[in-house]
């Protein structure tokens, strides 16, 4: 019998509400595109940011099909990457776009912007649940030129630990590195501030070490019991504060989603643990 992770949402005539404000902000400012004759501007970081929205909340609601949240989810991923593409490719080059049939050729803005690391995350895993991975080569530039910034010394620990456990930083002594990041999480002395980033080590980088390290030994039971723990960890996380509760960022954990499906698509592991926090149509699609 499969185990049940439970969510914190509850507002769900709320929830439709705030998506259905969403949906139509984001038609209205694809349509505004569709009206320029030149075909020459698309608003791809207010669609990907509208996206995000749109299938973290949509999971949730009875009125969205599941194959509609898939959409948005694509989605999201392939506006994050143009919009990337869009602010670093150099001046006097196009980006082609089509949209409802319809052409666009976007000019590149040749920008040198950083993007901060979490954010930069869950780009990356968007493109690796969608399968993706052409896209991958986009983000790692931006990581090697330097682009990706992060706000504390917890932030980078963070950054590095999990592109070690997805393959996808040379290879360090990660025992090293995650005492380390224990060492600097529980270190003394800490302010009430400093507590937060510290806390998000604990409850989700730490889980993710599990994971990920439970696939890469190949313990399919072990698996399932450190994903459970993950599960309720990143439920602890996004529940601390009532600010957090209604951040639609916690809906859908884009970080176990993608160790769900790396451990599904590397040696076909399927939970046997349940929560809408990882909808298993995403990462086995």
């Amino acid at each position: 019998m499969k185990k049940i992770v439970k969510t914190h949402i509850k507002n769900l005539e709320g929830e439709q509400r705030v998506y259905d404000a969403t949906l139509e902000s984001f038609i209205k400012t694809n349509q505004f595109s569709l009206s320029i004759a030149e075909k020459n501007c698309f608003g791809f970081e207010t669609g990907y940011r509208d996206l995000c929205k749109l299938f973290a909340i949509g999971h949730y609601l009875p009125s969205v099909a599941d194959s509609e949240v898939v959409e948005h989810f694509f989605s999201a991923q392939q506006y994050a990457i143009l919009w990337l593409r869009q602010m670093n490719q150099p001046k006097g080059e196009f980006i082609p776009f089509q949209y409802q049939g319809v052409d666009f050729a976007i000019p590149a803005q040749g920008r040198t912007e950083y993007i901060q690391s979490l954010d930069w995350l869950d780009m990356l895993y968007l493109t690796i649940v969608t399968g993706r991975n052409e896209d991958l080569n986009l983000l790692i530039e931006l990581l090697h030129k330097g682009q990706v910034a992060w706000r504390s010394e917890q932030g980078r620990y963070h950054l590095e630990i999990v592109l070690h456990m997805l393959g996808l930083q040379a290879s360090c002594d990660i025992t090293d590195l995650i005492n380390r990041f224990i060492a600097h999480i529980q270190r003394e002395g800490q302010t009430p501030k400093e507590r937060i980033p510290s806390y998000h080590g604990i409850t989700v980088t730490l889980g993710f070490f599990d994971v990920m390290q439970a696939i890469h030994q190949q313990d399919q039971v072990a698996y399932n019991l450190s994903m459970h723990r993950a599960l309720e960890m990143h439920k602890e996380w996004w529940t601390h504060d009532k600010d957090f509760k209604e951040n639609e960022k916690g809906y859908i954990s884009l970080h176990l989603l993608t160790a769900a499906k790396y451990a599904y698509k590397k040696h076909g592991y399927i939970l046997d643990v349940e929560s809408d926090y990882i909808p298993s149509y995403l990462y086995m699609n």
